[in-house]
Order: C-alpha cells, then structure tokens, then sequence
C-alpha cells in the first residue's frame, strides 16, 4: 500500500493553489470537476494535495494538519510571515531535538513545520 494525497475543502479553489505554488512551491498536476465541486490536485515530489471547493457552503473548520520536514524554522517562519501568514503556536523546541511551529493556512487547515536536528 502507498499513501497517495491528503484532501483539503476549500472555499476559494484559487486563493488556496495560489497559497501552495507560491509558498511551498507545489505545482498544479491536474484538475478535475465532479458534481457539485472543483478538484485541483497539485504535487511536490511524492507529495500530493487534493483542493476541493464545492459548490455549496460549507462549515470552516477543518481538521486537516499537514507537516513538512524544513531546513531553517526561521527561515521558513520569515518568508511565511511576508505572505501575511504569521505562527499560530511556537516555534517550540521538543525534548526530542525538534523544533516545530504551526500556522494556519487560507482555509483553517493546519500547517505544522518540523526542523529536525539530531
């Protein structure tokens, strides 16, 4: 068995490719409609995110939590705020020698980013 996507619902499909192309640099592999929604799958390596926007309106609250093993917190946290994304928890330094630090994306949807240094 191999893992192949995680899905987010979006409000705004294109507020939210935007928001993985222009940040986390994903590109957009294929786009599909379905009754009632518009899916845009978008990849980065083996990673790959399902955009979801339906036609009808939907609850805001998402319990999706996406993580990414980074080099540079800092870095990271700097470039996320200049997109006006700013942490919603940490950076934290763990007993483990992780530092993690969370942010919310445009659709509530929760990005966690993990630097591992040992």
């Amino acid at each position: 068995m191999k893992w192949h996507h995680a899905g987010i619902l979006v409000q705004n499909i294109d507020e939210a490719i935007s928001f993985y192309e222009d940040i986390f640099e994903f590109k957009a592999e294929q786009c599909l409609t379905l009754p009632g929604e518009k899916i845009m799958f978008l990849k980065k390596g083996d990673v790959r995110i399902e955009l979801i926007e339906p036609e009808e309106e939907f609850q805001r609250f998402s319990s999706i939590h996406l993580s990414w093993q980074v080099k540079g917190v800092g870095d990271w946290i700097e470039k996320l705020e200049k997109y006006g994304y700013l942490p919603s928890e940490g950076p934290l330094e763990l007993d483990n020698g992780w530092t993690t630090v969370f942010f919310e994306g445009p659709n509530q949807e929760v990005i966690e980013l993990i630097e591992i240094s040992r």
